[in-house]
């Protein structure tokens, strides 16, 4: 949508901005135009992110003549349509389609009416800028910090992104020895964001006679949720105790808050040991839900030593690709995962 609007503010050659011009904004301000009547959703959900990306889209003044002085970005003050009124724009005998150009007198002074630096101080201290004339304004797109940049998706992404404070686990989701899939279940869950039916429940959806049936598709006992699936269920419970001395997590018992206190102390350990654990708690959880989603889609029984066999062939493979620097425990954990010196790739680090 920001494209969109980039392509507006910079008259870019197309039909469609020339049918803009002439159709829309009928010689009108793009930045101030009403969305009033009846107007498409793709128009007025442009006009509706202007405030959002307007800080950020600016004008190079050069020879003054391609920027609005009262709707454009061009100073520290601007837009000046933001605190003088079209009112006492036309009454002070100025037109609402005047370049920065058009506020020049013949000796390259603010032809401000006097009273306005009293209504508006803010006036008095504004720079004259050194026009160049045959040279044309130029748009531009800044940044956080204020800089110039290309316009590009990824720089309106940097800009207008939600940011929140970096959370403790997240290199114990996101870590270059990962399995993708695996790390963005895991995040799901520690996000309490898997569609389990306690929260389902919070949605309203369905009937209640049909909510109070509900059961854990994997014990049959109890309403399944993400503390209950991990690892609080007996399935569960029974997969994890056979898949966690794998992962060296034997101090882990079978609650979600003991699996987040081992990721808030070892997230970011390089360890060996600790990139192993990190592995076997995301594929654990991994094929869980999936045998859960089985179970509850297809009315079949969970098998435990299927699921441990999968989560253990699964990490067994990853560990493959490594080529694990030798030292006694790392000979163990290998033996331990029934992988050979020989079958190893790849530096962990």
């Amino acid at each position: 949508m920001t494209s969109h609007i980039w392509s507006i503010v910079t008259r870019r050659k197309s039909l469609w901005v020339d049918w803009i011009y002439d159709y829309k904004l009928k010689d009108r301000s793009f930045w101030d135009i009403q969305p009033r009547g009846s107007i498409s959703w793709g128009w007025r959900k442009i006009l509706a992110i202007r405030d959002i990306v307007r800080p950020f889209i600016w004008k190079e003044v050069r020879s003054g003549l391609q920027t609005n002085v009262w709707t454009d970005n061009w100073c520290h003050i601007s837009p000046f349509s933001s605190f003088i009124t079209p009112r006492r724009i036309a009454q002070a005998g100025f037109s609402m389609s005047a370049s920065v150009a058009d506020l020049f007198d013949v000796n390259g002074q603010w032809k401000w009416p006097i009273a306005w630096y009293d209504l508006y101080p803010v006036l008095i201290d504004l720079d004259v800028p050194q026009l160049s004339h045959n040279v044309l304004d130029r748009t531009v797109w800044k940044d956080l910090e204020g800089k110039c940049c290309y316009f590009r998706s990824l720089e309106v992404w940097n800009v207008l992104r939600f940011r929140a404070s970096l959370v403790p686990w997240v290199n114990g989701v996101w870590f270059a020895q990962c399995i993708p899939r695996h790390s963005f279940h895991l995040w799901l869950v520690i996000k309490n964001k898997l569609k389990t039916q306690d929260r389902l429940a919070v949605w309203e959806v369905g009937s209640a006679t049909n909510m109070n049936l509900m059961c854990c598709p994997l014990c049959r006992n109890d309403r399944d949720s993400r503390d209950h699936l991990f690892f609080q269920c007996s399935f569960s419970a029974t997969v994890w105790q056979n898949i966690k001395p794998m992962g060296s997590l034997d101090q882990v018992d079978d609650t979600w808050q003991s699996i987040m206190d081992w990721m808030l102390l070892h997230a970011s350990s390089k360890k060996v040991e600790h990139i192993v654990s990190k592995l076997v708690i995301a594929a654990t959880t991994y094929f869980i839900w999936l045998e859960r989603n089985k179970c509850l889609f297809s009315n079949d029984r969970a098998k435990v030593e299927s699921v441990v066999g999968k989560i253990k062939k699964t990490v067994r493979l990853r560990l493959m690709g490594f080529d694990f620097k030798g030292d006694a425990k790392v000979d163990r954990m290998l033996r331990n995962w029934e992988i050979a010196a020989s079958e190893q790739e790849e530096d962990p680090g």
